[in-house]
């Protein structure tokens, strides 16, 4: 029985020992763990399995938290883009973040295919870069075009119906748009003047659609 309690007081003393330790001048001070480590470490809990010869042994079981990470992706539509190629248009699609604006789109058109990198190689916009074009729509499925008093000044004559062409058939390849009205005269392939406020639509420049364009 003695034996016992001398074991019993052996063992609670090597636990209290266990967490202080001993300084220089002979006394006992608790030992705490660093600031944040009881934090980084993993779980520790125990199991016990009794042998057939009926002793039991213990065996610690360490489990680790992983916090998990999630990533918001940002929603893309795909878009098509008409540039210059050869006298004629071709598109590029490219994706641009959901709702796309048709503000957003003409913007593209403006800053060129150079933009695209090998994607847009052969191809450019008749666009000019320092003329403010807005485009909304009227929730009819009309595009409402403006465009600035000075937009065909530095225009090649050549130019001024693709560039009317690149805006139509762009705007008219984008969601719940199928008509383009501009707020003042514009010229068509054939060489005709469409007035302010018409409606024109993709078959209105189908003869300026590269075969290879993909577009009918």
């Amino acid at each position: 029985m003695r034996s016992r309690i001398a074991v019993l007081v052996f063992t609670l003393s090597a636990v209290v020992v266990a967490g202080c330790g001993v300084v220089d001048n002979g006394r006992v001070e608790r030992i705490d763990p660093p600031l944040g480590l009881d934090d980084t470490l993993p779980t520790t809990s125990t199991s016990t399995t009794l042998s057939p010869d009926g002793s039991t042994t213990t065996v610690a079981e360490t489990t680790t938290t992983i916090a998990e990470t999630t990533t918001t992706g940002v929603e893309t539509e795909q878009v098509r883009l008409y540039f210059v190629s050869a006298g004629l248009l071709s598109y590029v699609t490219i994706p641009l973040p959901m709702p796309v604006a048709l503000n957003q789109v003409v913007a593209a058109l403006r800053a060129g295919p150079s933009q695209f990198g090998e994607l847009g190689t052969g191809l450019r916009t008749a666009m000019p870069a320092g003329e403010e074009v807005t485009a909304t729509n009227d929730g009819t499925g009309v595009a409402r075009v403006s465009l600035p008093d000075t937009f065909f000044d530095t225009i090649a004559l050549g130019d001024q119906r693709l560039v009317i062409a690149q805006l139509v058939l762009t705007l008219t390849d984008t969601r719940n748009v199928g008509q383009v009205a501009f707020d003042r005269t514009v010229p068509l392939p054939s060489g005709e003047l469409a007035d302010p406020g018409a409606p024109l639509t993709k078959v209105d420049f189908q003869d300026l659609l590269a075969t290879t364009s993909g577009g009918g």
